[in-house]
């Protein structure tokens, strides 16, 4: 199911023209990460690290992924959940759900998802 969705965002995010707001170097990056992805996971994490210190939240979910799975790098969940955090601060959706999906707490866990729920329905 994760790749599944990882696949939908990359795919989503490839057939867009240009995500601006991160800047054209920050859009390189994450673009240049999925693309690695498969090929050579550790030059796609290093890409995704840049997308995703550019401020672009897509990158940091995706990065957050990769680390959690051990992908292309050492499994970090430590630093997968900061980035995930961080992506969350930005009110990306994915990010809260995911967080919610590793929350121990169940209540806990109901409140981020409806944070996630939330956030899906202002989506710019």
């Amino acid at each position: 199911m994760k790749r599944l969705l990882m696949a939908a965002l990359a795919a989503l995010v490839l057939a867009q023209p240009s995500m601006a707001q991160h800047g054209d170097e920050g859009d390189s990056a994450f673009r240049r990460g999925l693309a690695h992805r498969s090929g050579d996971p550790a030059l796609a994490v290093h890409w995704l690290g840049v997308a995703a210190s550019r401020g672009m939240p897509e990158a940091m979910f995706v990065l957050a992924n990769m680390l959690l799975d051990g992908e292309g790098v050492p499994r970090d969940e430590a630093a997968a959940r900061r980035w995930l955090e961080a992506a969350a601060e930005l009110d990306y959706p994915e990010a809260w759900q995911q967080l919610a999906l590793l929350e121990p707490d169940p209540q806990r866990a109901a409140q981020l998802m409806r944070r996630a729920a939330h956030a899906l329905t202002h989506r710019k």
